[in-house]
């Protein structure tokens, strides 16, 4: 009985962090950094329009301009957060309507 209570005890602690983990990863600011890190390949935290059109869903590079509000040609984390944000909240107003 006590090793089946274990064995219980213990796949649920491995599910809770495992839940606890995806959902880190689920916050807006860990999806950024881990863009970033992802597709700044020459690691001087920021993007550039080479580095953007190697993201796999094109949609960096599509927005590329609108993202880049200081204009030097690079894409850095407070950019993409304020872009990620506006994105978000359209896509809830969208959900609103729906």
């Amino acid at each position: 009985m006590k090793g089946k209570f274990a064995a219980a005890f213990i796949m649920a602690a491995l599910f809770g962090t495992t839940a606890a983990v995806a959902q880190e990863i689920e916050k807006p600011e860990n999806r950024r950094k881990e863009m970033i890190k992802r597709l700044d390949t020459d690691n001087d935290g920021k993007i550039s329009m080479a580095e953007a059109e190697k993201s796999p869903k094109g949609k960096l590079k599509e927005n590329f301009a609108a993202i880049d509000t200081n204009k030097d040609s690079f894409l850095d984390e407070s950019e993409l957060k304020a872009f990620m944000e506006v994105r978000r909240e359209k896509r809830m107003v969208k959900k609103k309507g729906e």
